[in-house]
């Protein structure tokens, strides 16, 4: 009898924690997924944050976390982990009700683009451990990855090249709108100057900095048409590293930099034909992240840190693997707008009849540098003054 009554029991409340799981297990559960940085540059240390919150008396014994991120990520621990196309993941919690757990998962950068994790895949059990539940969470975090910088001691030809045309420079005023910094007071600095802020801090007499104005520019186009197919991506991959590097040392020595590129933003939608002809158009900013989405990304010229950051964020926005557009239609637009001092420099792998002519036309009566990102060894027909090999 003992024994009949003890199964009663154990089946009544298995039948009701079961109804209690089935109906509430989901009530009051929060899973956020979160990076700890949204902008980040090459090989920097980053955080995957895991926030789970479970607001309901209801335990959950056993909840797995599923999720996917890039397979470029570098994690510490690599337990609960599959990496084939992509990072997948795997984590198991057990939390009690009115508990919250927090979990960070260190990881390093080793590939420049965007990476997105927008839903995660939820289950549970009920206390025996008998009946799986499951869901689809929605989850929207982004983490965009700067470019690779170059060092530049390899390049050294290229780089007093390239640098050697701004080296008598001479600048006028101060540009009054691009603060620079605070340094202490010289004897030729006027009372205007003076940041009073600064100087009661310090003690001693600080004035403001601005960065010089210019009248020099140097406009970058990237085409990203292949050469050859079968090392396309490692090329383009190593040209937009070029870009960013050649730009950041153009905007170090206080010189104003544009960008052009026949690439895509990874947004765009290439089945939809209207999207793809509005060349340098921009559409909405991308509300995860307030930047701008841009059709075949053109950045006006400008200078200074801010500037650098914006190109390196359109350039790690750029999707590889969409079809590049007409590179002459490009390069037709940027000098069709130039000052007479601009200086160009085209990075382009790819090279044909068409690209050559171009180059040997405009090199006549413009300051224009062809840099070539090819592996070593391959061929490259250097067939004009202005063109550079920067093997890969």
């Amino acid at each position: 009898m003992r024994l009949l009554i003890a199964f009663v029991a154990v089946w009544v409340i298995y039948n009701l924690q079961l109804r209690l799981y089935e109906k509430y297990w989901e009530y009051g559960l929060k899973v956020d997924l979160k990076f700890s940085k949204n902008i980040v540059s090459f090989g920097e240390k980053v955080e995957l944050i895991e926030v789970i919150e479970n607001n309901k008396p209801l335990p959950l014994p056993i909840l797995n976390v599923k999720f996917a991120t890039s397979r470029s990520f570098i994690f510490a621990e690599e337990e609960n982990a599959n990496v084939s196309d992509r990072y997948y993941r795997n984590d198991i919690f057990s939390i009690l009700g009115y508990q919250k757990i927090e979990r960070r998962l260190e990881f390093v950068t080793s590939a420049r683009g965007v990476s997105r994790i927008n839903e995660l895949q939820i289950s549970t059990r009920d206390l025996f451990l008998k009946h799986p539940f499951a869901d689809i969470m929605d989850n929207q975090t982004e983490i965009i990855v700067l470019p690779k910088r170059i060092p530049l001691e390899n390049y050294v030809g290229i780089h007093n090249q390239l640098m050697g045309d701004y080296e008598t420079v001479r600048w006028d005023n101060p540009d009054p709108f691009v603060f620079r910094g605070i340094r202490p007071y010289q004897s030729f600095d006027t009372m205007g100057s003076i940041n009073w802020k600064a100087t009661a801090k310090v003690g001693d007499l600080m004035v403001n900095q601005y960065q010089p104005t210019t009248e020099s520019e140097a406009r970058i186009y990237l085409n990203l048409r292949p050469y050859m197919k079968s090392q396309a991506d490692f090329l383009a991959e190593h040209a937009i590293s070029i870009v960013s590097t050649i730009a950041s040392e153009y905007i170090s020595h206080g010189i104003n930099v544009s960008f052009y590129t026949n690439g895509w933003d990874l947004d765009v939608d290439m089945a939809e034909p209207e999207n793809t002809e509005k060349h340098n158009d921009i559409t909405n900013d991308d509300k995860r992240t307030g930047a701008a989405i841009t059709l075949n990304p053109h950045l006006d010229m400008g200078g200074g840190r801010e500037h650098l950051k914006a190109l390196d964020v359109m350039l790690a926005r750029i999707d590889i693997s969409k079809k590049a557009s007409d590179m002459m239609r490009v390069l037709e637009e940027g000098f069709a707008n130039a000052k007479d001092n601009t200086t160009h420099i085209l990075v382009s792998t790819y090279r044909d009849d068409a690209l050559y002519d171009f180059f040997e036309k405009r090199m006549r009566n413009t300051v224009f540098y062809w840099i070539v990102p090819e592996r070593e060894g391959n061929v490259v027909d250097l067939r004009y003054n202005g063109m550079y090999r920067w093997d890969v």
